[in-house]
C-alpha cells in the first residue's frame, strides 16, 4: 500500500513537472493567429493589436494570417487541421463559428469537439440602422411600421452570418415580417443603405457610426439587452423588444488536442494583451470592450451559444451546402 501510494505521488508530481516544462518550451517557433475575416475589419484589427502586444511578452513573433471565406469555415477548417501544439490558433467572431453547424449541412470540423477554448478577446453588440427615407427613429416605431407593411428590407454582411442571424433574432422576437437582403460583405450592404435600395441593415458599430453620426443614416438600436457606455445616446433594442441579445465576439481557438499547459500559458498572454493601453484605444474606437475569461468558461459559453443561434437558426430555415 505505501508503495503504492508513493507511485501515484510520484506519477503526480510528473505530469505537473511534464506540464511545467512544455508550457516553459512554448512557443518554439512564431505563432500565427489566422483570422477568418479579411484585412481591415474590425476582428482583423483587434487580431493585429492582440499580436503586436503579445509578440513583445512571448518572446516570439505573433503573425497575422487571414483566411476569410466561407462564413470563416475556410480558416476554422484549416485550424481544426493543424498541429495541436498551439502555433496555429484561429481568430474569429464566436459568435458566427457557433451559426455555422446550424447553417452547413457539411462542414469539415466540428465547431466544439475540433476545438479547444483559449480566450476572448473583445465583445460588441452590432447595431441596426436605416435610411431616413423609411421615417422611423425607433425599434417601436420600425415594428409598427413593418405590421402595417410586411417585407421591409434588411441587408446583412452575408447569409448565415451573426448580422445575418441577429435581424433574423429581432424578427422573431418582435413578430413582425423582415426580407432579409444577403450581400457579400458588411461594406456592400452599407452602400446599399446609404442609396436606398434597401431600408435597414445590422452591422457592426464602426461601419456605421460615421454615416450615423453626419445624419445619413438613423440609429434604430444596438442588438443589446442594455445600452453601451461607450454609445450612451444609441438605445438598445432591447430596452424594446426582449431577448434580441446578439453580439460580435473576438476570440481564439486552437485545434482540440492542444496541451491544457499551452492554453492556459496563451490564455493569460491574451489576457495581459487585451489590458495594454493601445488594444483598449482601438476597443474603444470601433464600440468593443476588452473581454477576459477562463478558457472553461469559454467553451461553457461558446456550448450554449451553439445551441441558442440553432434555435434561430431552424426558425428561418436557412442552409448552405
Amino acid at each position: 500500500m505505501n508503495r503504492l501510494i508513493v507511485v501515484t505521488i510520484v506519477a503526480l508530481f510528473t505530469a505537473v513537472a511534464s506540464a511545467g516544462a512544455v508550457a516553459q518550451a512554448f512557443p518554439a517557433k512564431p505563432v500565427r493567429l489566422v483570422v477568418a475575416f479579411p484585412p481591415g475589419g474590425a476582428t482583423d484589427t483587434f487580431s493585429r493589436v492582440t499580436a503586436a502586444e503579445m509578440t513583445k511578452s512571448l518572446g516570439q513573433q505573433v503573425i497575422v494570417e487571414n483566411r476569410p471565406g466561407a462564413g470563416t469555415t475556410i480558416a476554422a477548417e484549416y485550424v481544426a487541421k493543424s498541429p495541436p501544439d498551439g502555433h496555429t490558433l484561429l481568430f474569429t467572431d464566436l459568435s458566427t463559428h457557433a451559426i455555422t453547424p446550424s447553417i452547413y449541412t457539411k462542414l469539415g470540423y466540428h465547431p466544439l469537439r475540433d476545438f479547444a477554448a483559449v480566450a476572448p478577446v473583445s465583445v460588441s453588440p452590432m447595431i441596426m440602422v436605416a435610411h431616413p427615407s423609411v421615417g422611423v427613429k425607433s425599434a417601436r416605431e420600425l415594428i409598427a411600421l413593418a405590421k402595417k407593411h410586411p417585407g421591409i428590407t434588411c441587408g446583412n454582411a452575408g447569409i448565415g452570418t451573426v448580422t445575418h442571424m441577429a435581424a433574423e433574432k429581432f424578427r422573431m422576437r418582435a413578430g413582425i415580417d423582415i426580407t432579409p437582403v444577403n450581400y457579400k460583405g458588411g461594406a456592400t450592404s452599407t452602400i446599399s443603405l446609404l442609396t436606398g435600395e434597401i431600408a435597414l441593415i445590422v452591422t457592426t458599430i464602426p461601419a456605421a457610426l460615421e454615416y450615423v453620426r453626419a445624419k445619413r443614416l438613423v440609429a434604430i438600436g444596438l442588438t443589446a439587452e442594455k445600452r453601451s457606455a461607450l454609445l450612451p445616446d444609441i438605445p438598445a433594442l432591447g430596452e424594446t423588444v426582449k431577448g434580441v441579445e446578439a453580439a460580435v465576439i473576438a476570440g481564439v481557438l486552437a485545434p482540440a488536442a492542444t496541451p491544457r499547459a499551452v492554453i492556459e500559458r496563451l490564455n493569460a498572454e491574451f489576457a495581459r494583451a487585451v489590458d495594454g493601453p493601445k488594444a483598449r484605444e482601438i476597443f474603444t474606437v470601433n464600440g468593443a470592450e476588452a473581454m477576459k475569461t477562463t478558457p472553461e468558461a469559454l467553451q461553457r459559453s461558446l456550448e450554449q451559444d451553439v445551441k441558442t443561434w440553432a434555435e434561430v437558426v431552424k426558425a428561418t430555415g436557412v442552409k448552405l451546402q
